[in-house]
């Protein structure tokens, strides 16, 4: 709910009223129609929850945390987040990850430990940063929560033309598995 009043008691007087009916009420209070233009300008809600990890897709697969690179101590770590992120929130089992990651190598106990590691890794690396719930873990299924990130290639989708008119035809440049997104990419842009 917004609220325009520039007498500021009142306003948060009318506020509480309404904080008090009704306790789940997001309230948002303004002392003119500039200053709430302002804040729609600035990206209102969608702005104060932006997440703070933003990934780059289009060239070479990149994560930031705060406008910082993100270090991954394993380069398989980070190349089995890119994966997580390309699959947008569908959950991806460890006998897939390991054909993916692995490429070409059986599926054994050792590459199933590996994979047990890596995860743990990445996990690791993002609680760190106070972005553990990122990752989605269940039983023998592993994905992203794909609105905790900012990601260039999930605003494409979107329509995001900033996201659009960035997309150079490289998508995670650095991957080979990611062949498959890029030529879906190229035809929808």
């Amino acid at each position: 709910m917004i609220l325009i009043d520039p007498d500021a008691e009142a306003l948060e007087a009318m506020a509480g009223h309404i904080r008090q009916a009704e306790p789940q009420a997001e309230i948002r209070t303004f002392a003119s129609r500039e200053d709430l233009t302002r804040w729609l300008e600035a990206g209102g809600a969608a702005g104060e929850h932006r997440p703070r990890l933003r990934v780059q897709t289009f060239g070479n697969f990149e994560v930031f945390y705060d406008g910082r690179p993100v270090h991954f101590s394993r380069s398989r770590t980070k190349e089995l987040f890119a994966y997580l992120i390309d699959r947008r929130g569908a959950g991806s089992t460890m006998g897939e990850l390991t054909s993916v990651l692995w490429e070409g190598r059986p599926d054994t106990d050792s590459v199933r430990s590996q994979l047990r590691s890596l995860i743990t890794d990445l996990r690791t690396t993002l609680r760190r940063l106070g972005e553990e719930a990122i990752i989605i873990k269940q039983r023998d299924m592993i994905a992203v929560d794909p609105n905790r990130v900012d990601c260039d290639y999930y605003r494409c989708l979107a329509g995001d033309p900033a996201a659009v008119n960035a997309f150079r035809g490289e998508y995670m440049s650095n991957y080979s598995w990611a062949e498959t997104t890029l030529g879906a990419l190229e035809q929808r842009t």
